[in-house]
């Protein structure tokens, strides 16, 4: 019996990744903002995970190797970058983060206290 689900830790890493990872491009999105012919670029990793939700539903377990990692793509077309977009991008990608931060930490403070009452 493991403590800590392979699967659901590795899904957690990888979306602590694609979260730092979208910070990164938010960040060169704002920076590029006032450069002519800059075009945004966006992390992809939920719509990634859309097969791994489908085998879920229909019962299927899933593997800790068959969740992606993100990747990171320049958008299409001329839109040029806007700010305020990207400002509101990063509020939102923040408290995903956090969130993602302390759902782990409190899985880990419960193991933690696990651990510790099996020392007495």
């Amino acid at each position: 019996m493991h403590l800590i689900d392979p699967t659901t830790l590795q899904l957690v890493s990888k979306s602590l990744d694609a979260c730092a990872l979208r910070h990164q491009a938010i960040a060169q999105n704002i920076a590029n903002a006032s450069v002519n012919g800059a075009k945004p670029v966006r992390v992809q990793f939920e719509e990634l995970l859309g097969s791994l939700r489908a085998e879920l539903e229909a019962g299927h377990s899933i593997k800790a190797d068959a969740i992606p990692t993100a990747r990171l793509l320049a958008e299409a077309g001329d839109k040029p970058i806007a700010i305020d977009e990207e400002m509101a991008s990063l509020s939102s990608n923040s408290m995903q983060y956090q969130a993602l931060l302390r759902a782990m930490n409190r899985h880990l403070s419960i193991l933690s206290v696990a651990v510790q009452e099996g020392r007495r």
